[in-house]
């Protein structure tokens, strides 16, 4: 065979390999170097911290952006980034490509970083690590979703813990069943008031969606997806913002509790305008 034809034939050969399917370590490990831009001031205590990342932490599931692992208690998650949107180091990258996953690794970090500095309560966030580091000296027990054991040091991965709460929807279905609707507008007037204080921070939430990423968490609401956020983009004034929002909302009430939907109808429509 001519070497000339050995090079787009290994090519071709390692397209056709079959990528794993769910979660690997090489899919959350990151070549990245540090970045002074992504660091953030952690206000944590090293004792606490360290009592987060007492493992093992079991494989929950993936978004749009991450991997995430639930505590033995479960009352806390580690999310991993997909390292897929934001590798440049590929040999076959074209240069528009590498431009395009810079700027979405950027967009992605800009937002996290906004949530820690600027959202912390409402979005539950405990601790963010965007930098490799070496101060944390932590190696941590991870079970796949094969149920083996994988072990990570911290220091080398960018991650972040979260507070794990129950989604939102789920949560009000659980209110519906047992009748309880006092707690339930109490709880979706909570949702609104969320929303409400982002956008009266000045902050624009790209992917606004009730049924996957809103959750509570011991009765109050959090915004568990965190990687759409931007301080550069004109917002909408709130009660535009919360008219467009609340349609989600009161078609899920209307299926689920028909017989709450009038009262449910009223207190929205009458929350949101209080904020004109």
């Amino acid at each position: 065979m001519k070497p000339l034809l050995l090079v787009p034939l290994l090519f071709f050969l390692l397209m056709g390999c079959e990528r794993p399917k769910g979660f690997t370590l090489k899919k959350i490990t990151s070549h990245h170097t540090a970045d002074p831009k992504w660091e953030v001031e952690q206000d944590l205590e090293k004792e606490t911290l360290a009592t987060y990342l007492q493992g093992p932490y079991t494989y929950l599931g993936s978004g749009n952006h991450t991997y995430a692992f639930e505590s033995p208690d479960k009352k806390t998650v580690i999310k991993f980034f997909k390292q897929k949107h934001m590798r440049t180091s590929d040999f076959f990258l074209s240069s528009q490509a590498k431009k395009r996953r810079e700027k979405e690794r950027d967009d992605s970090f800009s937002s996290y970083k906004i949530a820690y500095e600027k959202l912390k309560e409402e979005t539950g966030l405990l601790y963010l690590h965007l930098n490799k580091t070496s101060h944390l000296d932590t190696t941590l027990t991870l079970i796949d979703q094969e149920g083996r054991s994988l072990a990570v040091s911290l220091d080398d991965m960018e991650f972040y813990l979260q507070k794990k709460g129950v989604l939102a929807l789920e949560y009000l279905e659980g209110l519906f069943q047992e009748k309880a609707y006092d707690k339930a507008i109490l709880s979706v007037r909570s949702l609104l008031h969320l929303i409400a204080t982002r956008n009266q921070k000045g902050l624009y939430d790209k992917d606004l969606q009730f049924f996957k990423n809103f959750a509570f968490v011991d009765g109050e609401p959090i915004e568990i997806d965190i990687g759409e956020f931007r301080n550069d983009v004109p917002i909408a004034p709130t009660y535009q913002e919360l008219e467009a929002v609340s349609a989600e909302l009161k078609q899920f009430i209307d299926k689920n509790a028909h017989e709450f939907s009038p009262i449910a109808h009223f207190v929205i429509d009458k929350d949101i305008e209080s904020y004109r």
